[in-house]
């Protein structure tokens, strides 16, 4: 009987750490089923007037703002004072846990574990952040069981970013997913 070595169990390992690192990747199927939920990060009213837009064109979804108390209130203020808070909207959930695009997602994660079924997430954000925050946003929310997409919103902040950002993000969402652990302190309101 041959022993087991290393050069034969690596194959398996390594096959099993791909499809582990992929997994979130992988679409799963949407049953239609659970809440919308459209979450925005309110630096930027655009990008809150979009998600409210949005809100409305989808009855019974589940409006999200995240971000700091200070630009949650500046954004209301600027938002009802040009007319565009609509009076009859739902208040939406305010989550001010999650100081960076990251943080935000992993404390969405955490008020969507309390929900009573999986759904999707919308989540809207500027042309250039779109594609790091769906990233971060498949890693941490998909690894959930939500289907994550987005939308882009009409924003003043376009600068493009870096692909090393998004890597560092990818692999900080990936620390999440495996060990449930940040470094950076979520359960606290940004200032």
């Amino acid at each position: 009987m041959r022993g087991f070595t290393l050069a034969r169990l690596l194959p398996g390992l390594g096959l099993g750490l791909l499809l582990w690192w992929l997994g979130p990747w992988i679409p799963m199927p949407h049953a239609g089923g659970g809440p919308q939920v459209i979450t925005v990060f309110v630096e930027d009213p655009w990008r809150t007037f979009s998600a409210i837009q949005l809100h409305q064109r989808r009855p019974g979804s589940i409006l999200v703002m995240q971000g700091s108390p200070r630009f949650q209130e500046i954004n209301r203020s600027q938002l009802v004072r040009y007319g565009q808070w609509p009076l009859e909207m739902k208040p939406p959930v305010l989550l001010t846990a999650g100081c960076d695009t990251v943080g935000q997602l992993i404390a969405l994660a955490l008020w969507l574990q309390q929900q009573p079924s999986h759904g999707q997430v919308t989540i809207v954000t500027s042309p250039a952040h779109l594609g790091r925050a769906l990233a971060i946003g498949h890693i941490v929310l998909g690894s959930l069981g939500w289907s994550v997409i987005g939308v882009a919103a009409a924003t003043g902040d376009n600068r493009p970013e870096t692909p090393l950002r998004t890597v560092r993000d990818e692999v900080r969402a990936q620390i999440w997913r495996a060990t449930r652990w940040n470094p950076i302190f979520v359960s606290r309101p940004c200032l």
